[in-house]
């Protein structure tokens, strides 16, 4: 899965897409970029079954995309918490950090690291991080 997907599928997530529709507008403004693009990787995803699409409503994660979302926000959340409290980043910092370090992060290493931060239960902004089984 491409790094851009990966980031639909977060951002969507993040704006409660797991159990509502988010719109492309929504999606759009978030990631900071043309509707027109949003269209056509919602088409993608809708192909392989990432999300389910209602015309001029918006897009919801399916139980698969759910997943694949709840594992990146997962090796997000951690590698923050890592860069701010074991690296001593600056909190402004750590988001663009995390966000180039989760695209290759193995689920084995991500547990590794969850393991040595202590199972931390939420990110230094705040944000619940989901455990290894998803919850």
């Amino acid at each position: 899965m491409t790094p851009m997907k990966e980031d639909y599928l977060k951002i969507i997530f993040e704006l409660g897409g797991a159990s509502k529709l988010v719109s492309n507008k929504q999606i759009a403004l978030s990631l900071d970029i043309a509707a027109g693009s949003v269209t056509e990787m919602v088409n993608k995803m809708v192909e392989e079954k990432l999300v389910t699409h209602k015309p001029y409503s918006g897009v919801q994660l399916t139980k698969k995309g759910t997943g694949y979302a709840e594992e990146l926000v997962r090796k997000h959340r951690i590698w923050e918490c890592f860069l701010f409290y074991s690296l001593k980043f600056n909190l402004p910092d750590i988001h663009d950090e995390a966000e180039k370090l989760e695209h290759d992060t193995t689920n084995e290493m991500i547990d590794h690291l969850d393991d040595f931060l202590g199972n931390p239960e939420r990110c230094p902004h705040g944000g619940i991080i989901p455990d290894r089984f998803g919850h």
